[in-house]
């Protein structure tokens, strides 16, 4: 279920130096991932994440799962959706 009936729920890809993380963001329905990052979340220190999967970069092993986690903005090194 979204925050508010004005996002939606994107599957993404998350590198970091040391993790691959797959999880869902919100982001607003009427925008394109790219400008719901660069505007709509722009303002933001951490990411908020759910259904969080977190692997350690140089293996294939789940780390760790969790319901929320929250990201460091500064500490992503590539973000992708799973599909726009």
């Amino acid at each position: 279920m979204a925050i508010n009936p004005n996002t939606k729920k994107t599957e993404v890809t998350i590198l970091t130096d040391a993790f691959v993380i797959k999880g869902f963001i919100y982001v607003p329905a009427n925008m394109r991932f790219s400008d719901a990052l660069n505007k709509f979340l722009k303002d933001i220190q951490f990411l908020p994440v759910v259904n969080a999967e977190i692997r350690a970069i140089n293996s294939n092993q789940i780390v760790e799962k969790r319901d929320f986690i929250l990201i460091k903005k500064e500490m992503i090194v590539v973000i992708s959706p799973s599909s726009e």
